[in-house]
């Protein structure tokens, strides 16, 4: 057999070769394989560090981030399946997180201090539109005349952070308009002072030029 013939074993991992290949080599040989294998499979995803992922099946992964005291969402595989992130500090969750979850059939969000404000739009939007089994047990931790409360019964009207955000807007965009509406009134009316100067310098000057005129007519 010539001596680059390798026979690679997909059971251990290994390659085999002649006497005359060193270790070295064959530690190279392999670890160059495994790397064009990965260039492969670019659907390959990989496990939040913080979180434990089993395969289920061919469905897609089992993703367990319960109990980690995680204070976000971590990156989540595209074809995560199951996701469990209950019993942690979870308060909100970045808009978009979840959008990518398209084989997601299974999640716990239970059990975290979710913070009801206008942060909290997106999650309520996402369980609103992904009916599981487990969305009547997210609730509102915080602020405290929500504690309790299903996110999913929130209305518009309890988004207190919001409303005031609104309030602040809207009363900003009132002193602007006061502000433009007052300052095109007093260009409006220093425009008309300056017809109003402009109209009797005009008159008062043909008026000095006729008086002038007609006094040299009679000297004439």
């Amino acid at each position: 057999m010539p001596a680059w013939e390798l026979a690679l074993s997909i059971g251990t991992g290994k390659f085999y070769a002649f006497p005359e290949l060193t270790s070295c080599t064959q530690m190279l040989l392999s670890g160059g394989f495994a790397f064009l294998f990965l260039l492969n499979l670019p659907s390959v995803k990989l496990c939040p560090i913080s979180c434990q992922c089993a395969t289920l099946n061919d469905l897609g992964l089992k993703v367990d981030c319960s109990s980690k005291h995680l204070k976000e969402v971590p990156v989540l595989p595209e074809n995560t399946v199951e996701l469990y992130l209950q019993n942690n500090d979870l308060t909100t969750v970045a808009p978009g997180m979840f959008d990518n979850l398209q084989k997601l059939r299974k999640v716990n969000l239970s059990n975290n201090p979710w913070n009801c404000d206008c942060h909290i739009t997106y999650l309520k939007h996402w369980l609103e539109d992904h009916q599981l089994n487990a969305n009547a047990s997210v609730l509102c931790s915080t602020p405290v005349l929500l504690n309790g409360k299903q996110i999913l019964k929130l209305t518009g009207n309890e988004y207190a952070a919001c409303t005031n955000h609104e309030s602040i807007q809207c009363k900003s965009f009132l002193y602007r308009d006061i502000w433009l509406a007052s300052a095109l009134l007093l260009v409006l009316i220093l425009l008309l002072c300056i017809i109003y100067i402009a109209k009797h310098l005009n008159f008062w000057a043909f008026m000095t030029g006729s008086y002038f005129l007609s006094e040299s007519l009679k000297v004439d």
